[in-house]
C-alpha cells in the first residue's frame, strides 16, 4: 500500500512538501482553513527573500515547470545588502551572494503561494478547519474538520502556522511569546515622484537603518519581472518597516491602531532622521500602514517522534529580523520530502524517518529561533553603539565573517 500524507495548512511549507510528495506519486492532501484568495494586503503577506538553502528545497520538490514559473515571477533581485544611520551615512555594504549554484530569491508571497498552487487543484481543500487528530492503533491517522468531515492517512503534517491547531494538541508545552517588539509597515507605490527623490540606491539595495538606539528600519523593493505572469495588483513598490519596542507604543496595542495614529508615532521616533527617510512613512497611504507585535516560539526539548509532525511556523516561529521563517519552512519541506521517499519506498517505518526529519530540524529551526530572536533585542536595545555590540550585530545581519567581503565604518 502507497504512502498516504495530510498536510494541514496551505502556507508555503505545505504546499511546497505537498509538489514534492506529489511529484513523487505519493498520495497527498492539504487541507487549508482560508479561500482560495488570500489578501495579498495581509502584512505578513508582502514579500519573503528565499536564502539558498529554502532555493534548493524548491528546486528539489518542485516539477521544473512550476519552479519556472516560480522564478520567472520572482522580484529583480537586490543589488547587494547596506547598512545606514538614521542620517543616511554608510555603515556597511555587502555584495549579492550566490552560494552553490543557488541564488537569494525575493518575491512577494501571493506570488509565491500563487505558483506552489499549480497544478495541485485536485490536491489542496480549502475552507476546511482543522479541530483535532486521532491516532490509530494500525498505524492510521485521523483528522477531524469543524464542517464534520474527516480525513485517514499514514502521517499528518502540521504546517498550520504560528497559532498551530496541531501543534496545540501534539506539543501543548510548547509555547509563542510576544517578544515586546513591534513592526509598523507599509508598502509604497513606486510611482514618478517617489522615484525621483530617491537615491538610487534605496531603489536597488536591501537596507537596515541603523539609528543609535531605540528603532530599526528595514527598506527593500517589490519590481517584477516585466513577463511576470502574476503582477502584483499595487505595482512595483517599496516596503518600508520600522521596529521599535513595545513601550513605544504606550497602553495602545497596535493591531487595534489605524494607520494615521501609526504613521503619526513613526514620524515621532524618527523626528532626527533624515527627510528622504521620513518621506517613506510621510509619503505612505495612511489607510495601509499596520502594526503588528514580534512573536517568536520557544524552543523545546526533543518529544517522542510519532506519525504526527510539524513544519516551519507550526513549531519554529521565529522573528522576521534575520529573514530566516520562510527559508526555514521551506527547507522543513524539502527534509521532510526526502524522508518520506524512503518511506514510500518500503525502507523504513514512517517514525524512523520523521525522526530523522525531527533531529535535524530542531537543530537549525530553534537555531534560528535564538539567533533572530537576539538580533531583535540587539536592533531595539538603548546602547547597542557599544562598538562590540554594534559590530556583533551587524555580523548577525550580514551572516558573513568580518571584514569578508564588506566595508565597515563604525558611526562616529
Amino acid at each position: 500500500m502507497r504512502l498516504r500524507v495530510i498536510i494541514i495548512g496551505g502556507g508555503i511549507a505545505g504546499l511546497c512538501l505537498a509538489q514534492g510528495l506529489r511529484k513523487a506519486g505519493i498520495g497527498v492532501t492539504v487541507h487549508e482553513k482560508g479561500p482560495r484568495r488570500a489578501d495579498p494586503n495581509w502584512l505578513h503577506g508582502y514579500q519573503i527573500h528565499i536564502n539558498p538553502s529554502g532555493s534548493r528545497a524548491l528546486q528539489d520538490c518542485l516539477p521544473p515547470r512550476v519552479w519556472g514559473t516560480l522564478v520567472a515571477n520572482a522580484c529583480l533581485p537586490n543589488a547587494g545588502y547596506q547598512v545606514l544611520t538614521e542620517r543616511m551615512k554608510l555603515i556597511a555594504f555587502v555584495e549579492p551572494e550566490i552560494m552553490d549554484g543557488a541564488s537569494h530569491i525575493p518575491i512577494v508571497r501571493a506570488t509565491l503561494r500563487e505558483a506552489l498552487l499549480e497544478r495541485l487543484e485536485d490536491v489542496v481543500n480549502f475552507g476546511k478547519e482543522f479541530t483535532q487528530y486521532e491516532q490509530a492503533p494500525n498505524g492510521k491517522v485521523t483528522a477531524f474538520f469543524k464542517d464534520g468531515t474527516s480525513a485517514v492517512g499514514d502521517v499528518l503534517v502540521g504546517a498550520d502556522g504560528t497559532g498551530s491547531t496541531v501543534r496545540k494538541q501534539y506539543l501543548p508545552n510548547a509555547q509563542i511569546i510576544d517578544t515586546g517588539i513591534v513592526g509598523a509597515a507599509c508598502r509604497l507605490p513606486l510611482g514618478g515622484v517617489i522615484r525621483s527623490h530617491l537615491p538610487e540606491h534605496l531603489l536597488t539595495r536591501l537596507t537596515s537603518v541603523v539609528p543609535p538606539r531605540g528603532t530599526y528600519m528595514i527598506i527593500t523593493q517589490s519590481i517584477s519581472r516585466p513577463a511576470a505572469k502574476y503582477k502584483d495588483p499595487l505595482g512595483d513598490h517599496l516596503i518600508w518597516v520600522l521596529v521599535s519596542s513595545r513601550a513605544a507604543y504606550g497602553n495602545a496595542d497596535p493591531k487595534t491602531m489605524d494607520g494615521g495614529s501609526i504613521s503619526a508615532l513613526a514620524l515621532r521616533m524618527t523626528s532626527d532622521w533624515h527627510p528622504v527617510l521620513r518621506s517613506l512613512i510621510a509619503g505612505s497611504d495612511q489607510k495601509s500602514i499596520s502594526a503588528v507585535p514580534v512573536l517568536t516560539s520557544i524552543p523545546v526539548e526533543p518529544w517522542e517522534s510519532s506519525n504526527v509532525t510539524l513544519v516551519g511556523d507550526a513549531i519554529h516561529t521565529m522573528t522576521p529580523f534575520q529573514g530566516l521563517g520562510g527559508s526555514s519552512a521551506l527547507r522543513d519541506a524539502g527534509l521532510l520530502y526526502r524522508e518520506l521517499i524512503e518511506v514510500d519506498g518500503g525502507t523504513r517505518p514512517p517514525v524512523v524517518a520523521i525522526n530523522g526529519y525531527e533531529k535535524a530540524m530542531r537543530n537549525y529551526g530553534f537555531a534560528g529561533v535564538r539567533r533572530s530572536a537576539r538580533f531583535g533585542h540587539i536592533v531595539v536595545s538603548e546602547n547597542r553603539l557599544l562598538r562590540g555590540a554594534f559590530k556583533a550585530a551587524l555580523r548577525v545581519a550580514t551572516r558573513i565573517p568580518p571584514l569578508k567581503r564588506q566595508i565597515f565604518r563604525p558611526p562616529s
